[in-house]
């Protein structure tokens, strides 16, 4: 079961949209921290990745343009030789995917 911190008001959690923002913000920040420690040439599907993570945020951007470029960052690290670079693209993912989860189809457990 999904902690419900993090499932919308309007599927039934706790999360407001301010703090939906705040939390992509944060995971970008947390993901351009690390963007270094991909390489000396960024792939630019990661650059990319964070840009939409960003427009979103400011809410420029659906929730289908972020799982997009989450599946291309995602991309880049099965492409990635190196652990390092793997990670990265990692990071930025999971990180644009944060505009995804709140629109989680989360159903309570009944419990009988």
């Amino acid at each position: 079961m999904r902690n419900i911190s993090f499932v919308a008001v309007h599927r039934g959690g706790h999360l407001s949209k301010e703090q939906h923002r705040q939390l992509i913000k944060w995971a970008v920040v947390c993901a351009e921290n690390v963007l270094p420690l991909f390489g000396d040439i960024i792939d630019e599907r990661l650059h990319d990745a964070l840009r939409v993570a960003n427009t979103w945020e400011c809410g420029g951007a659906s929730v289908g343009d972020a799982r997009n470029s989450s599946v291309k960052a995602h991309e880049v690290a099965r492409e990635s030789a190196e652990p390092a670079a793997n990670a990265v693209a990692r990071a930025v993912g999971h990180a644009v995917a944060t505009a995804h989860m709140q629109t989680i189809h989360w159903k309570p457990q009944i419990m009988h």
